[in-house]
């Protein structure tokens, strides 16, 4: 992600929720707490995050393994060509790690088997994505490029509202630098429903 403007706190890389102060670094011979001197924290710009509803296993069932990776990677191919792209490494090899990854989780998270968490532990995305700021609008275009995946992809139609249900709040959880105090923007099924079925009749 491009670097973001270092005079606003949210986004600066700095303490902007309590439970991120587990995350950073306790610097040597000086307490996080406590201390000789008064300390302070940033000022909070935080959000209640939605519930995030785990799709059933029909969809592992519906396209298996192999496909759900296709998916994955036609997903990040879209993102390289956005300004979501700087996220990823510069390195072939270590792009390609970083994808399958991600299709690892997604693999397990559709009614895989625990590949992701067996190699790599649990999700916690918004923790493991900490160290990459990651503010609004990514997430917008990150949903964006998956609303395009999936057409591009032709989805199986009866199992759309599923899985956009599932990967629309958690796209949220992604989200560790805010911009702005303005509730986060939902997409709801009712909102996407009308383009997925346009794009099928298209077809």
């Amino acid at each position: 992600m491009n670097e973001k403007n270092s005079t606003n706190s949210c986004q600066n890389g700095r303490i902007t929720s309590f439970t991120q102060m587990g995350q950073m670094e306790q610097q040597p011979n000086k307490p996080r707490f406590g201390g000789d001197n008064i300390r302070t924290v940033d000022a909070m710009i935080d959000f209640i995050y939605p519930p995030v509803p785990f799709p059933s296993n029909k969809i592992f069932k519906a396209l298996g393994e192999v496909k759900i990776r296709e998916i994955i990677w036609h997903h990040h191919t879209l993102l390289l060509k956005t300004k979501v792209g700087d996220l990823f490494p510069r390195n072939e090899e270590a792009l390609k790690m970083a994808i399958d990854k991600s299709a690892d989780f997604f693999v397990e998270a559709l009614g895989g088997d625990q590949i992701f968490t067996e190699q790599h532990g649990e999700p916690h995305l918004r923790m493991r994505h900490f160290k990459i700021p990651i503010d609004e609008n990514d997430r917008e275009i990150w949903l964006a490029m998956y609303k395009k995946t999936l057409k591009e992809i032709a989805f199986p139609q009866e199992h759309l509202q599923e899985f956009w249900n599932w990967i629309e709040p958690l796209s949220i959880r992604m989200i560790n630098r805010r911009t702005n105090m303005d509730a986060i923007k939902r997409h709801p099924w009712s909102d996407v429903e009308k383009e997925f079925i346009k794009s099928g009749e298209e077809e």
